[in-house]
C-alpha cells in the first residue's frame, strides 16, 4: 500500500520546514518518488517507521493512499524515452521535459518568487516557454542563466513542478568556456590548476593554518594543534578559499567546536577547497574532476565523515 502526501502537508504534520522535507527525499532519508500533482508516493510501512521515529500517530486521509498499479504504471511511464521537443523545425534541446509545453500555466507564481525577476528583463516564465518553443540559442546567447541566483525560489513555488533550476544550470553548461563570466570561469580553471578557487599555495596554506592553531591554543583551546594531512580521523573538514585568503579568523570557529566536542577530524594540505565552483558555472567535467580530488582525500586519509562549508 502507498502514501500519498505533499511536502507542505507532511512538513506541517512532523513540524519541520519544507525544505528540510525535500532535502531528506534527495538523500534518500525519505524513500518517496514523484507523484501527480505536485505530490510523493512512498510505501505506506515507510510512512509508519517515519511516524515511529518522531513519537507520532500515523496521519490517515481518505485520500492519502494509492493502488499499486497506479504506481506501476506511472513508473513505467517514466521509464520511456520522451522525444526531444520539436515545434514547427524549432527543435529544443534544453528543455528538460517536453512535457513542460503543456504543464506550464504561464501564471507567474515563479516570476513573483524570484529575487531577482525584472532585472534586465529576466523573467523565469519566459524562460521556461522559450526553452519549450526552441529559442535554445537566444536563451545561452542572455546573461539571464548568469544574473540568476539559482536560489531555487522560482521552482519551490511552480505549481506545475517544473525544474526551472535544472534548465538555468543547462543554460551555463551549453555556454562556450571562454564566454563564461570572468570570475566564475577564473575560479574553475584555478580550482584545477592549484586545488583551490584562488590559487593559495600549498605551503602558504599550511603555514597560516598552523599559526591559526598557535592561536586558538594561546587565546581559547590550551594544546590545540591544527589536524592536517593525519590519517584515521574521522571527518575530513573542507574549507571555502575565501577564508583563509581574505577571512581567515572565521575557521577558528569550527575549530573551537571540534575541540570542545573531543572530535577526531583533519584537514587537507591538498585539493581542501569546499566550493566546486563548476556546479555554478555549468561544467560538469570540472565539477567532476574536484569531486573526485576530495573522495581521492577521503580515501588517502581513511576518513568516514565529509565537512563542506556551504
Amino acid at each position: 500500500m502507498m502514501y500519498e502526501f505533499r511536502v507542505s502537508e507532511m512538513a506541517e504534520e512532523f513540524g519541520v520546514h519544507r525544505n528540510t522535507i525535500r532535502n531528506w527525499i534527495a538523500a534518500g532519508t525519505l524513500p518517496a518518488k514523484e507523484g501527480p500533482g505536485r505530490k510523493y508516493l512512498m510505501k505506506f510501512n515507510d510512512y509508519q517507521v517515519l511516524c515511529q521515529k518522531f513519537g507520532r500517530e500515523p496521519h490517515i486521509r481518505p485520500d492519502s493512499h494509492v493502488d499499486l498499479t497506479t504506481v506501476k504504471t506511472m513508473e513505467a511511464r517514466a521509464e520511456q524515452e520522451i522525444p526531444a521537443l520539436d515545434l514547427d523545425g524549432h527543435h529544443s534541446e534544453i528543455a528538460v521535459d517536453p512535457s513542460w509545453a503543456d504543464a506550464c500555466l504561464t501564471c507567474g507564481t515563479c516570476a513573483s518568487a524570484c529575487p531577482i525577476a525584472g532585472v534586465d528583463g529576466l523573467d523565469p516564465r519566459k524562460i521556461v516557454r522559450m526553452a519549450v518553443l526552441g529559442m535554445d540559442q537566444e536563451l545561452v546567447a542572455s546573461q539571464w542563466p548568469w544574473k540568476c541566483t539559482m536560489c531555487g525560489k522560482c521552482e519551490a513555488s511552480c505549481p506545475a513542478n517544473i525544474q526551472i533550476v535544472a534548465l538555468m544550470r543547462r543554460l551555463r553548461g551549453l555556454r562556450d568556456r571562454d564566454k563564461v563570466p570572468g570570475p566564475i570561469h577564473k575560479g574553475v580553471v584555478m580550482c584545477l590548476e592549484r586545488g583551490n578557487n584562488l590559487g593559495i599555495p600549498k605551503d602558504d596554506f599550511v603555514f597560516l593554518c598552523q599559526e591559526l592553531g598557535e592561536e586558538l591554543a594561546a587565546d581559547s583551546c590550551p594544546g590545540f594543534v591544527t589536524p592536517i594531512d593525519v590519517h584515521g580521523a574521522r571527518v575530513l573538514v573542507t574549507i571555502n578559499s575565501k577564508e583563509p585568503y581574505g577571512e581567515p579568523d572565521d575557521m577558528k570557529f569550527w575549530w573551537k567546536i571540534f575541540h570542545a566536542a573531543g572530535e577526531s577530524w583533519t584537514i587537507a594540505s591538498e585539493n581542501w577547497e569546499g566550493v566546486n565552483w563548476g556546479l555554478f558555472s555549468g561544467d560538469d567535467a570540472a565539477m567532476k574532476v574536484i569531486v573526485g580530488r576530495i573522495v581521492d582525500n577521503m580515501r588517502r586519509l581513511n576518513c568516514k565523515v565529509l565537512l563542506l562549508p556551504e
